[in-house]
């Protein structure tokens, strides 16, 4: 069962004040949809190397996972790679656009995963629930990070 998901928003903020929410563990629980906790092994933005753990649930699944940063470059983007909760490779993509910054998220599935939904149900949810997550971000972001 295959996810390719994506979703986009543009954030009326300079991509530095993006990267300082969208690549910074210590808030991921602020935007992060089911996300309960993150444990960031060291401080500051992912980068190359980077892990932290996410306690949370997904489509009524509980996880905790060990979360690695495998690529990164400053403010422009950051690979990870993740366990759960279902095996797979998240990349979030920053870059300047007029008024602000576009944020991008995609998440690819590798191999199987435990989820029993047909995997067009699986993907269109991952996709919502990433758009959301980039509302979210937004939100915080273009009003301040509490």
């Amino acid at each position: 069962m295959s996810v390719d998901a994506r979703a986009e928003i543009v954030i009326e903020r300079p991509r530095k004040d993006v990267a300082e929410v969208m690549l910074e563990p210590k808030y991921d629980k602020l935007w992060i949809t089911g996300l309960t906790n993150c444990f960031p092994q060291s401080p500051g933005l992912m980068r190359e190397g980077l892990k932290f753990e996410r306690v949370g649930t997904l489509l009524g699944r509980h996880y905790s996972c060990q979360y690695l940063v495998t690529r990164s470059d400053g403010e422009s983007f950051a690979e990870i790679a993740a366990d759960e909760p279902f095996q797979m490779k998240i990349r979030y993509d920053l870059a300047e656009t007029d008024g602000g910054t576009t944020a991008k998220i995609r998440i690819q599935s590798i191999g199987e995963n435990e989820y029993k939904l047909p995997a067009p149900a699986l993907n269109k949810a991952i996709a919502e629930w990433i758009a959301g997550d980039l509302k979210r971000l937004k939100k915080r972001v273009e009003d301040g990070v509490d």
